[in-house]
């Protein structure tokens, strides 16, 4: 119950933040971004990007990718990334994947990853897809996480 409580704030917060999120987050996801795009060469594969927020992933490298599909769990922030042409929403908890195992080439965890909360169901939801998985954060405790789960798959440190 109390991770429920959990995910129902965090929605209720990216919710109420909405185009917000860009004052706050937006040079740390650009470059989270551009960092996945450097190290996964991402042209012509099908990403999911869960986590994604108001699509700034999307605005960067949709149009290089066969396919992108953007996941959050705040379902009113997903209308700014819904706008963007050859890009698909769904809004789902990231710990309980809508996504068929194989359907995707890498999954991107951009700043999403929580050390302290549900980071490693995530991460484990998203190593289950069969995909290649990208994941970094800001904060060393949530990188520790990433290293450990996934040590063969590319990921980066801002830490």
């Amino acid at each position: 119950m109390v991770m429920l409580s959990y995910k129902l704030q965090v929605r209720e917060y990216y919710e109420a933040l909405g185009v917000r999120y860009l004052d706050l987050y937006l040079r740390d996801s650009v470059l989270g971004y551009l960092r996945a795009a450097e190290a996964l060469r991402t042209r012509g594969l099908r990403i999911l990007d869960i986590g994604c927020g108001v699509g700034v992933g999307a605005g960067l490298l949709s149009g290089s990718a066969s396919r992108y599909v953007c996941l959050d769990i705040a379902c009113g922030v997903l209308r700014y990334a819904n706008s963007l042409p050859g890009v698909d929403v769904v809004c789902a908890d990231a710990a309980l994947l809508p996504i068929r195992p194989g359907s995707i080439d890498y999954a991107l965890l951009i700043n999403v990853v929580n050390a302290e909360t549900d980071g490693e169901a995530i991460l484990r939801e998203a190593l289950s897809l069969g995909a290649r998985v990208y994941a970094e954060s800001p904060r060393a405790l949530d990188n520790e996480l990433i290293r450990y789960l996934i040590p063969r798959v590319g990921f980066n440190t801002t830490n």
